[in-house]
């Protein structure tokens, strides 16, 4: 679509958004096959580091291994994945119904009473050997474990989680490819309906809308206008769209628990030639990225080709202009590894996905990032959905 056009019109305008109805169907949450895979790759991982059971609490790792939903309270809810062998449940008693009801009736569940010690069951179900736990675990539930199997040693479980968890299967790159096709779809359909007069508010109204509509839950949305968008993580202060502002959407959602995370830049009316050409060097500098995004790759090479492209354009090296490190992995978490950032010796693998999102900030005056979530293949990468094109196809 080319640039929205400066009008008076208000919010009352907006279209609804019955096209992308039906834009998720088709796709079913991972189910029991999927979650003993990830269970395996997490054994594999275990038995290669010499680690005897991984300890994790209710979170995006639990959900991987079992596709089990739980709110974690006071009371210790734990899943322990031995190395060899059924994982199996710590879980409150009177719970116990319930949590045969979410991970199946043939889990091997071991409750424990009000005025007992989960972590006492923990010990008792432990082998000799190394513990690891989830790298999210509270602290409050680590120092309990550590504690009841002392002096065994505790350890973190990063290392492990994120060798299982980084490279995605086929299965979670499907649903990950059209969460993201969904909520590109609902940045063109709200981009031509934003009108000056509209706050931010508005727009971020219709972007939870359009996205509800395309069938994803849990959506969040970042709508910055003209010189707030100097903020990469936006402002307390709201401002109302004028002509010539340049329009900045970070937004996502979920499908089946895998995250999307897109943002786009567009004008609003006429803007000045400066605008254009750092919207058009931010772009140079995402394609600069692209052209690096393979295996054998390490993460920082691609956070320095996005960043040299800045540089050369004269808006300053290092963190001067892009102040924040090219980009995130993503999958379950909207946040998680690998990380495209200075420094991180990483080497990318296929199946591995993560943003490529560079920005030009300057307080005071404009901020333009364009963000697109990449998965590394065997002969490369690809996008999920489709590209910004030009300054006039922004979205």
């Amino acid at each position: 679509m080319g640039c929205a056009t400066a009008s008076s019109a208000s919010p009352s305008d907006e279209q609804p958004f019955d096209s992308l109805s039906g834009f998720c169907d088709g796709l079913e949450p991972l189910g029991q096959a999927d979650h003993a895979t990830h269970i395996r790759k997490v054994q594999a991982a275990l038995i290669d580091a010499g680690v005897d059971a991984l300890i994790v609490e209710p979170g995006p790792t639990m959900f991987y291994l079992s596709g089990v939903r739980w709110w974690p309270s006071e009371r210790a809810f734990l899943t322990v994945v031995p190395a060899e062998g059924r994982p199996w449940w710590v879980c409150p008693a009177f719970e116990a119904d319930r949590a045969r009801e979410r991970a199946g009736d043939d889990a091997d569940i071991r409750p424990w009473q009000e005025h007992e010690s989960p972590y006492a069951l923990v010990a008792k179900g432990l082998g000799p050997g190394r513990v690891a736990v989830d790298p999210g675990m509270r602290h409050f539930v680590y120092a309990g474990i550590a504690d009841a199997v002392a002096p065994k040693a505790v350890e973190s479980g990063r290392a492990l989680v994120q060798r299982a968890r980084i490279v995605k299967t086929t299965a979670e790159l499907t649903l990950m490819d059209r969460a993201n096709r969904a909520t590109k779809a609902a940045l063109a359909a709200v981009a031509p309906l934003t009108r000056v007069g509209m706050r931010e508010s508005d727009v971020r109204a219709m972007i939870r809308d359009a996205q509800r509509t395309a069938g994803l839950t849990d959506i969040w949305a970042l709508v910055l206008f003209g010189p707030n968008a100097a903020f990469p993580h936006g402002t307390g202060n709201e401002r109302t769209l004028a002509a010539g502002d340049l329009v900045l959407v970070d937004t996502g959602g979920k499908l089946h628990g895998y995250c999307s995370d897109i943002t786009r830049t567009w004008s609003v009316g006429p803007v000045s030639d400066e605008s254009r050409r750092t919207f058009e060097v931010v772009l140079e500098a995402q394609q600069a990225a692209f052209e690096v995004l393979k295996p054998g790759v390490r993460c920082h090479d691609v956070d320095a080709a996005a960043r040299a492209v800045i540089a050369k354009a004269g808006y300053g090296a290092g963190y001067s202009a892009l102040t924040h490190r090219l980009g995130h992995g993503i999958g379950l978490q909207g946040h998680e590894d690998p990380y495209l950032v200075r420094g991180n010796n990483l080497v990318l693998q296929p199946g591995m996905t993560m943003s490529n999102e560079p920005g030009i900030y300057r307080p005071g005056e404009i901020g333009v990032r364009i963000e697109d979530i990449v998965a590394i293949t065997d002969a490369g990468h690809r996008v999920f959905g489709p590209r910004v094109s030009s300054f006039d196809e922004p979205v």
